[in-house]
C-alpha cells in the first residue's frame, strides 16, 4: 500500500489509477464536505491528534479503507517537509462537464500553487466549473491539492485533450469568452458581466495561448502603476472575479430597491 501511495505522487500512475493523494486534516475535511469526490483509502498517523482521528473514522464510516501508519511509515508517503496527520487516496471524479453560467478556462498554467489558488478562489467567488486545457500542470498533482486548501473537492473538473475542440464547444454554448491579458486596451472595469461567461486566464510567461485568444470576445487588462511588466495569474484571477463578484452583487442589490449606481 506504501508503495502505491508513493506512486500517486507521479502523474503517470495517477493517470493509470485514476487516483489521487489528499494530505491534512483541512483537505480531506473538505473532502468530506464533497458530493463529487470520494475516499477509497486514509492513512492516519499513529501519532495524530483528535481531529485528524475523528476524519479519518467519518471517511471509513463512508467507505474508506482505513490504516494507521507509523511516524516513519507516515513520512514515506507523503512529500511535505512537515507531513500532516491523514492523507487519502481519492478516485476521480467522472468527468462529465458541468456547464454553469460561469466557466473558468485554465490555459496552460504551469505553476501547481498557482493551479491551486486559482481553484480555491474560483469556488470562493461561485465559478465551480474549471476547463483545464492541454499544457496546463495536473488539477490532481498534490501540491495542486494542497494549495486549494480542499477547495477542489467543490469545483467540477473538465480536463480536455483537445483545445479547438472545448473552445468551440465554449461558444456553441453561448457562453462570452473573456481574456485576461497585460497588453489588452480595455481596463477591467469597463467589463460588464455577461449572464453566460467563460474567463480564461494563461500560461505565467506566455500568457494566453493564440488559440485562446482568437476565440475572447473581450480581451483586457488590470489598470495599475506599470512599475512591472505584469501580475502573478493567481493574484490577477482573485481581483478579475472579486470585481465580477462586487459589480453582480451591486446589480442585485439594485434591482431590489429599485436604485441605480
Amino acid at each position: 500500500m506504501r508503495k502505491h501511495l508513493r506512486q500517486l505522487h507521479e502523474r503517470s500512475a495517477r493517470e493509470q489509477h485514476k487516483e489521487f493523494l489528499a494530505e491534512g486534516v483541512r483537505v480531506c475535511s473538505e473532502l468530506l464536505r464533497s458530493r463529487w469526490y470520494r475516499a477509497l483509502v486514509v492513512v492516519v498517523r499513529a501519532e495524530a491528534g483528535e481531529q485528524a482521528r475523528q476524519l479519518a473514522q467519518e471517511l471509513a464510516r463512508r467507505g474508506a479503507v482505513l490504516y494507521t501508519a507509523s511516524e516513519r511509515q507516515f513520512r514515506s508517503i507523503c512529500q511535505t517537509e512537515t507531513p500532516q496527520d491523514i492523507v487519502a487516496v481519492v478516485s476521480y471524479p467522472h468527468e462529465e462537464p458541468v456547464w454553469g453560467e460561469r466557466i473558468v478556462v485554465i490555459d496552460r498554467i504551469a505553476d501547481p500553487g498557482n493551479l491551486g489558488t486559482i481553484v480555491r478562489t474560483a469556488v470562493w467567488f461561485g465559478w465551480q466549473t474549471l476547463v483545464v486545457m492541454p499544457g496546463s500542470v495536473d488539477v490532481y498533482n498534490p501540491k495542486v491539492v494542497r494549495s486549494s486548501a480542499g477547495a477542489l473537492f467543490h469545483a467540477a473538473i473538465y480536463r480536455v485533450q483537445d483545445a479547438e475542440a472545448a473552445l468551440a464547444e465554449i461558444e456553441r454554448r453561448r457562453y462570452v469568452l473573456l481574456g485576461a491579458e497585460p497588453a489588452a486596451g480595455v481596463p477591467l472595469e469597463r467589463v460588464r458581466l455577461p449572464r453566460r461567461v467563460a474567463l480564461a486566464v494563461g500560461n505565467e510567461a506566455e500568457g494566453l495561448s493564440e488559440a485562446v485568444r482568437q476565440r475572447c470576445r473581450v480581451l483586457f487588462r488590470i489598470p495599475g502603476s506599470g512599475a512591472i511588466e505584469s501580475l502573478n495569474v493567481a493574484i490577477a484571477t482573485a481581483i478579475v472575479l472579486y470585481h465580477f463578484w462586487h459589480q453582480d452583487a451591486a446589480e442585485t442589490v439594485h434591482a431590489r430597491s429599485g436604485s441605480r449606481s
